[in-house]
């Protein structure tokens, strides 16, 4: 039997030779079915890899792509196409032109084909290519599994067909076990031949875990059970089977499964019965205390230390224990109503008629591991003989709310699950369980230090707590004060109720999540560097102290300044900003969501505030949007910002209000300096006036006249153009004249405005096209993130009566044109030839100087059109294409 030891970390990784055993899979997109449109538009030619036919003949090369840093940073075997060395680059224009083909294909592939299937959506489309889904099989918790056949002819010549498993997201592959079992081929019958797998990416853009393995034709173990009770000779080959798959994964394969259950052995042949066993996330390789795919256990057929995280070899046969008794009764027994009941109480196999057969039932279900039934247990038992079941030593109990308690690995469990009470006895009795594990279970790896501290400080008490699950029970998703702290758990309570945040700061400042790294984890990258701890837990209770460390210190130098508002910070506002730092630390993408909203401060019409007056804040704003995401620094900035918003808003509003009034008196000022400029002009002007008339004769001889008298009377002597008024008129005509020509020679300035409003209406014209009355959801996270500020925009509580009012003009248009697509399309032609004939020198300057008018006019109306959809039409018709080309990308 193979009991679980500890690895060396620093032993290097065995390298393991594949013998006459199937390749991985390649997922080639050549092969299979494509639609005639992807086929056509194909940006690398007639073949996928762009070799052209001959290289579409050429048998496949039996080597795999090596993909360096997959998942995590461990070279992972990836199921890709390989090319050949004698394969050609494709053209330049063709890798030029590859992407705008590539999204031309999907979109006529779209509109002719129709939308996909469910099926094509849940496999992902580069697995489609490598393998044609016949059916579904069933689906777990984990998994979707199908009936599929390779498409490639080579590999799929004999018809075989395999079980193609399609992870969900969240869920690894154990890759470390998938290689030793590729290698393995089909010589082994206690596991089925691996045929490929790796990772691909599905509709939603998400990466997912798939495998494909040897199908079974003859079903599981469920098939049997479903018939029991079975007769003694054919339960006893059963059994037999069962003993001998197990034997070989703990022997042979070193490898200890913890989710052994009917439906998980797969009948490899029925007369005599051969099993081989399934479902590789509930394989634990038995020299390692570390778990593939998280908690991979099915509850009827757990062994009560598995609950705890143990996952050691007795585990396997106490599945088998409660197969014996549905093999002979045809039900499972009856179990504890909790998880304590369970771990010290036999279990009853009463039901069980024959005496033998309760006999084996009670030594494979015996709830110490310790004393469990094994191999040569079972073996001796088949043989005739009547192995003894052995007395497991048990420890002086110790009693916690008034339940004993054998073993550490039973009262942690029970301490973080029961924390509250946990809390009050741990308090008292600490000296009681430090004697009982110095005493009676002999046990000197465990840090005493957490218990005596509580003499000291007794709040550390849920620490404590938190060290002895982390030593007895790893397995278990850490707590703290009956709250998850894995890195899923710290994740959501950052992000939950701020009523929480209090909770996430002590645990965080006590150093709870360095005992939390300890507890086993699923992440593909903490078991890729062989540390054996959280890596993403231990990221948090590293950098957010000194995040939360330089933010008090920026606080503390903004006080001194003279931001006294700082210091009336209340203390849930501050919990909250170590949320936010957590938050940054741990999830990817928080960071930019906290810089969009430091950006709204300035821009959005709902979100906009007075921040940004505040010269200190906006120092804080650009440290924070300039910064690398990652650094500690630009993290601080970041939390900083976000924390102090309120009181940079408040100081803000001030300052503007100033601003304001400053200003006032400027124009103020200003309109009193022009009015007296107005008015001494206009009494200069008077003065003038009064004079002139003054200096006028009023008695008198009449002057004589300029010219001679005429023969031909007074007006007929007059030389013609010599009058004032006559000579006034001619020249203000001629000014006229000129300012016009001078006006037509600056006209085709319009087309400054006139262009872009041109070109920003067609976009609009095909946003409306596109968009159609179903809207638009983006896919692409950049795209939605662009996209979403235009719907804010348009339905935004001060922007939306402008963009409703702007729609109510349109209304007015007559036959309803206000609200056809191709309004933008006509007007932006009208624009370009306006700005056109503004431009051209050649016209007449009346001409131009029209141009120029109707232009102006037609931009106007144009922004009144963009207006009356908020943009949101031009946003779809830059965007639209965009998402489309790029997808989930």
């Amino acid at each position: 039997m193979v009991t679980p030891d500890q690895p060396d970390p620093a032993a290097p990784t065995q390298r393991i030779e594949p013998t006459s055993a199937p390749s991985t899979t390649r997922l080639d997109p050549g092969r299979g079915p494509t639609r005639w449109a992807t086929r056509i538009l194909r940006p690398r030619g007639g073949t996928p890899d762009g070799t052209g036919a001959a290289a579409a003949t050429r048998p496949p090369e039996p080597r795999t792509r090596v993909l360096p840093g997959a998942r995590g940073g461990a070279p992972a075997t990836a199921a890709l196409p390989s090319r050949g060395a004698a394969a050609r680059p494709a053209p330049w224009w063709r890798r030029a032109l590859g992407p705008l083909l590539e999204w031309f294909a999907r979109l006529v592939g779209r509109l002719v084909v129709g939308p996909a299937s469910e099926l094509d959506y849940a496999v992902p489309a580069e697995l489609r290519r490598a393998y044609n889904v016949r059916g579904h099989i069933g689906a777990g918790g984990e998994a979707i599994v199908y009936l599929a056949e390779p498409a490639d002819e080579s590999a799929g010549q004999d018809g075989r067909k395999v079980a193609l498993k399609v992870y969900r997201p969240g869920h690894d592959i154990n890759r470390e076990l998938l290689d030793r079992l590729r290698a393995r081929g089909t010589a082994d019958p206690h596991t089925p031949a691996i045929h490929g797998y790796g990772y691909a990416r599905s509709a939603w853009g998400e990466e997912l875990a798939w495998e494909a393995q040897e199908y079974f034709a003859h079903g599981s173990m469920r098939s049997l059970l479903d018939e029991a009770p079975l007769p003694e000779g054919r339960a006893r080959d059963v059994v037999a089977a069962v003993a001998d798959c197990l034997r070989h994964w703990q022997e042979s394969l070193q490898h200890n499964h913890t989710d052994v259950k009917p439906e998980n052995l797969l009948i490899r042949g029925l007369d005599p019965p051969v099993f081989a066993l399934t479902d590789f996330g509930g394989a634990v390789r038995a020299t390692m205390s570390r778990v593939y795919g998280g908690l991979a256990i099915t509850e009827d057929y757990a062994a009560p230390e598995v609950v705890e995280g143990r996952r050691e070899a007795p585990a396997a046969w106490w599945s088998l224990g409660i197969m014996v008794h549905e093999l002979m009764t045809g039900r499972r027994p009856e179990r504890g109503e909790n998880w304590l009941t369970a771990r010290s109480t036999d279990i009853d196999v009463s039901a069980i008629p024959d005496e033998r057969w309760r006999l084996l039932a009670r030594g494979l279900l015996a709830p110490a591991p310790s004393a469990r039934w094994g191999h040569d247990e079972v073996r001796a038992w088949l043989s005739g003989e009547r192995p003894q079941i052995a007395a497991a030593r048990r420890h002086a109990p110790l009693v916690f709310a008034d339940v004993s308690h054998e073993d550490p690995p039973s009262l942690a469990f029970d301490l973080l699950d029961r924390w509250d009470k946990g809390e009050v006895w741990l308090r008292t009795h600490w000296p009681s369980l430090r004697t009982w594990l110095d005493r009676e279970v002999n046990d000197y790896t465990f840090d005493r230090a957490y218990l005596t501290r509580l003499d000291q400080h007794p709040e550390h008490v849920h620490l404590a707590i938190g060290a002895l699950a982390a030593h007895f029970v790893p397995g278990m998703p850490p707590r703290y004060r009956g709250h998850e702290i894995s890195a899923e758990g710290v994740l959501a309570l950052a992000a939950g109720e701020r009523s929480r945040h209090g909770l996430l700061r002590e645990a965080v400042e006590l150093g709870a999540l360095d005992l939390a790294a300890r507890h086993w984890c699923g992440h593909p990258a903490c078991r890729a560097d062989g540390a054996r701890r959280c890596a993403l837990l231990e990221r948090v209770q590293h950098e957010v102290p000194l995040i939360m460390q330089q933010v008090a210190t920026t606080a503390d130098r903004l006080r001194g300044t003279g931001v006294s508002a700082v210091a009336d910070l209340a203390e849930h506002e501050w919990d909250s900003a170590w949320a936010t730092a957590a938050e940054l630390v741990l999830d990817p993408e928080a960071p930019a969501r906290q810089r969009r909203l430091l950006r709204d401060q300035s821009w959005h019409p709902v979100r906009r505030s007075d921040a940004p007056y505040a010269p200190w804040w906006r120092e804080q704003r650009r440290t924070a949007l300039r910064g690398r995401a990652d650094a500690i620094t630009t993290g601080a900035a970041v939390v900083t910002a976000v924390l102090l918003l309120p009181v940079a808003a408040a100081a803000g509003s001030t300052l503007r209000e100033a601003e304001r009034a400053d200003s006032r008196e400027r124009w103020r000022g200003r309109w009193t300096g022009a009015a007296e400029a107005v008015g001494g002009g206009w009494a200069r002007a008077q003065e003038k006036l009064s004079g002139a008339w003054r200096r006028r004769p009023t008695d008198g001889p009449a002057s004589p006249p300029p010219w001679p008298a005429s023969p031909y009377g007074p007006s007929q002597g007059r030389p013609p153009g010599l009058r004032q008024q006559d000579r006034d008129r001619e020249q203000a005509r001629a000014d006229r004249a000129m300012n016009q020509v001078l006006r037509a020679m600056n006209a085709g300035r319009c087309r400054r405005f006139a262009y872009p409003a041109a070109l920003v209406g067609f976009i609009d014209a095909l946003g409306r096209v596109l968009r159609g009355a179903e809207g638009f959801y983006p896919q692409n996270e950049v795209v939605r993130a662009l996209y979403e500020p235009l719907v804010a925009f348009a339905t935004g509580d001060h922007t939306g009566p402008l963009v409703r009012s702007a729609a109510n003009a349109l209304g007015l248009l007559p036959y309803g044109i206000g609200g056809q697509w191709w309004l933008p399309a006509v007007l932006g032609a009208v624009l370009l030839v306006l700005g056109r004939t503004a431009a051209n020198q050649r016209r007449r300057a009346r001409t131009q100087l029209a141009a120029f008018r109707l232009a102006v006019a037609g931009s106007v109306l144009m922004a009144v059109v963009l207006l009356s959809t908020g943009f949101v039409m031009v946003g779809a018709g830059l965007l639209m294409p965009l998402d489309t080309l790029f997808g989930g990308r």
